[in-house]
């Protein structure tokens, strides 16, 4: 006689196979996660180098309108930046974007990066792991500020 239902061996093998698609999920919101903090920090990288290349050929920071050596408007800096095909503004992986500006007389890029784990990790990148010290810093609530020196 044939009995209705699902052997030990059958539940565990669907058990096993659910396991294992949550256990790819899981892993691939990480590898996520991890790309994007690498790529913030590169492009960090890549801003404050093309920063100083401009400054290398022309002697003022991109977006200096006043002359003072601080920039003073982001949106100069970028036209600034891509009048030399040097740089172009293009957004985060966070969907914000990179500025150029300057803080407490420093020239810095400011970018928002909602994650607390992902500021962390990229200060880990960039600078000392300490968002409240360095180059790379937490002003407010969900934003870095990186330092161009």
């Amino acid at each position: 006689m044939r009995r209705k239902g699902f052997t030990l061996l059958e539940l565990a093998i669907v058990l096993v196979v659910i396991g294992l698609l949550i256990a790819l999920v899981v892993r691939g919101v990480t590898l996520q996660s991890s790309a994007r903090v690498k790529r913030v920090a590169a492009d960090i990288r890549n801003i404050h180098t093309a920063v100083m290349v401009y400054y290398s050929k022309k002697g003022v920071y991109p977006g200096d309108t006043d002359g003072n050596g601080l920039i003073d408007n982001s949106t100069a800096g970028w036209d600034s930046l891509a009048a030399y095909n040097i740089a172009f503004n293009k957004p985060s992986p966070y969907g914000t974007n990179f500025i150029l500006g300057s803080r407490n007389n420093r020239n810095v890029i400011e970018v928002v990066v909602p994650n607390a784990e992902d500021r962390t990790e990229i200060d880990k990148i960039l600078d000392d792991g300490v968002l409240t010290s360095g180059a790379l810093t937490l002003i407010s609530p969900d934003t870095l500020s990186y330092i161009v020196e």
